[in-house]
């Protein structure tokens, strides 16, 4: 990596010194210092309006932090920034104990920026194409399965369930489906690929309807790799999920899972700059 797409805790505390340069900065990204009136916007001073800016000649007053997660927040804005900041660099998460640590807040407060991050990422709206590996996983669930995978169908039905395409060289798409059947798989494909301009690459399920054009890897036969058609992209990125969620986040409620794949997903498509990731992320939470 390039010493021009690194961003570390000294660029942020250059860029973002007090709580004043992230105020300025919400209102620059946000709001236009010009006025319709002719007017300028400049920073109201004093206890009652210090988080507001007004119009020089209408007096209009505007709140920058209005709308935003950091709305109604007592929380300094630059441990925000720094929250912000260590869950941009965090590829593979960061805890609420973790954050409550080295912010010194509380766990809720901690738990609080966290969520409220996590839910400002969307994966993308645009179709993936070309070479796409797909595949699905179950994730997490408890129980045995048991003498002879007695009761492995119930410790399978109590996982949870997961759909997941990715672009040779470019993006990813993950989802949290209710189960993993041929209506469900093609709804996601319908959704996410298009798959006119795309060489579906998967494993031999009979999940998958046809329509496109689809090459696929026999892995009851131990067949991985054939040529250059394997799923192994996206099973190495389901392998770096699961270790990090039992690692980092130890348990993640199937409420939550899909902003927690969300996440995972946008390190992904930014993994190529720490500064542009960061950059990306606040654009994503401020906007």
């Amino acid at each position: 990596m390039a010493k021009t797409d690194k961003y570390s805790i000294k660029d942020l505390r250059k860029d973002f010194p007090n709580d004043e340069a992230c105020l300025e900065y919400l209102f620059d990204t946000l709001h236009s210092r010009e006025c319709s009136c002719g007017g300028k916007y400049s920073r109201l001073r004093g206890k009652e309006n210090r988080k507001k800016f007004q119009c020089s000649k209408c007096r209009f007053q505007i709140a920058p932090m209005s709308n935003t997660i950091f709305e109604k927040s007592t929380t300094d804005l630059t441990l925000w920034f720094h929250a912000i900041f260590v869950f941009s660099n965090a590829k593979s998460g960061i805890s609420a104990k973790e954050i409550e640590r080295q912010l010194g807040v509380t766990y809720k407060t901690a738990w609080r920026i966290l969520r409220l991050i996590r839910q400002s990422l969307s994966q993308g709206n645009y179709k993936l194409r070309g070479d796409v590996e797909m595949d699905e996983a179950y994730m997490g669930g408890r129980g045995d399965g048991g003498k002879n995978n007695k009761n492995q169908s119930k410790v399978m039905a109590n996982k949870a369930k997961v759909i997941g395409a990715v672009e040779r060289g470019g993006d990813m798409r993950v989802q949290h489906v209710p189960a993993l059947q041929a209506e469900v798989i093609q709804d996601f494909i319908e959704e996410n690929i298009d798959t006119n301009n795309t060489r579906l690459l998967t494993d031999r399920s009979n999940r998958y309807g046809s329509g496109y054009q689809r090459q696929t890897v026999h892995h009851a036969k131990k067949q991985y790799v054939l040529g250059d058609v394997h799923v192994n992209n996206i099973e190495s990125f389901w392998a770096h999920v699961k270790r990090s969620v039992k690692g980092t986040h130890k348990v993640v409620s199937k409420k939550y899972l899909q902003s927690y794949l969300d996440a995972f997903v946008f390190h992904y498509n930014n993994r190529h700059s720490d500064k542009l990731r960061f950059e990306v992320l606040m654009s994503l939470i401020v906007g």
